[in-house]
């Protein structure tokens, strides 16, 4: 599963960029309205992270500026009959801060403002997404300092060590808070440590 892509900025259009790797191959990433406005201009480089949604009959990428993001979006599909465009629009509306305090506080009436969501929907979201939101620690993001490949990097290798990604997350986090300068293969060596004096 793609968690993160970097690489330069080959096309994009009202919805989706297309980004180059290293490796000479081109990903199509849906993007926020708030992510394409920050996006690069073609020919620089791009950082992303990704939540790679799979069907059974596509394939598709979401990109985000943070991690933080990236959760938050991930939690949202998680809500009953809340689709990738809608909970694209969502983060194009609000930041994943924004977003945690209208569903703590159950205001329905700000999530209305999304567009193609109801106060009836908006609603119906409050309850689906209250207790997720607050327990999935949606909000929470990298230490800002840790370099965000590194995060990245780190956490997917603890996820295909077969550790959980609560427990990965926050152990990465404890990890680049103590040293924001490791690179991943020290960041792995650390988190390992960590969980050994568990």
């Amino acid at each position: 599963m793609i968690a993160y892509l970097e690489g330069t900025v080959l096309h994009h259009d009202e919805d989706s960029c297309v980004v180059l790797t290293q490796g000479g191959v081109g990903y199509k990433v849906f993007l926020t309205t708030r992510g394409l406005s920050a996006l690069p201009s073609t020919g620089e480089n791009a950082r992303l992270f990704v939540h790679t949604l799979v069907r059974e009959d596509a394939l598709a990428l979401f990109g985000f500026a943070s991690w933080e993001e990236q959760r938050t979006f991930s939690t949202l599909l998680s809500a009953p009959k809340l689709g990738p465009k809608t909970a694209l629009a969502m983060l194009g509306v609000f930041t994943p801060s924004e977003l945690a305090g209208c569903v703590v506080k159950e205001d329905a009436a700000s999530l209305a403002r999304v567009p193609g969501i109801g106060l009836k929907t908006a609603k119906r979201l409050v309850l689906d997404l209250k207790d997720k939101m607050s327990a999935s620690g949606a909000t929470l993001s990298p230490s800002p300092s840790a370099p965000v490949s590194a995060y990245a990097d780190t956490v997917s290798a603890l996820l295909s060590l077969g550790y959980g990604r609560q427990e990965a997350e926050d152990v990465t986090r404890q990890v680049f808070e103590n040293d924001a300068d490791l690179d991943t293969g020290s960041a792995i060596r650390q988190a390992l440590k960590l969980f050994a004096a568990k």
